[in-house]
């Protein structure tokens, strides 16, 4: 009974998962990606820097146990499917490390956040 009553005010579970994953993202925005972004200039100085503040508000959010957080994150992720394909094709500017197969690393992120955001927002009443 005292454990039921000791977690009773945390995040579930499911919460704690998508909350994690989008603290990995978070990190990887501020040592990766907002530098490269601030040397691209342009749009990009813009976008990845405001994904990364929804990535923090978003984390916040479901520890203060609210959905909109979950949504943040859901947004944040369907961005990052579509980022390395806007940097690298779109606006031809060349991995900095020269691998082909960099954007496998923030698509798996980014489904991983998709999916548990979601989980979490299946099982948010449970």
């Amino acid at each position: 009974m005292k454990i039921e009553q000791a977690l009773k005010g945390r995040p579930s579970i499911f919460c704690q998962a998508a909350m994690a994953m989008m603290l990995i993202q978070f990190v990887h925005k501020i040592v990766r990606e907002i530098p490269g972004a601030i040397k691209m200039e342009g749009s990009g100085a813009i976008a990845v820097p405001l994904f990364a503040g929804l990535l923090a508000v978003g984390i916040l959010l479901i520890a203060l146990k609210n959905k909109w957080g979950l949504i943040f994150g859901i947004i944040d992720g369907v961005f990052m499917i579509f980022q390395p394909v806007l940097v690298h094709v779109i606006l031809a500017h060349p991995e900095k490390n020269g691998v082909w197969w960099y954007p496998i690393f923030p698509w798996t992120q980014a489904v991983l956040i998709i999916y548990f955001c979601c989980l979490a927002w299946k099982n948010w009443s449970k």
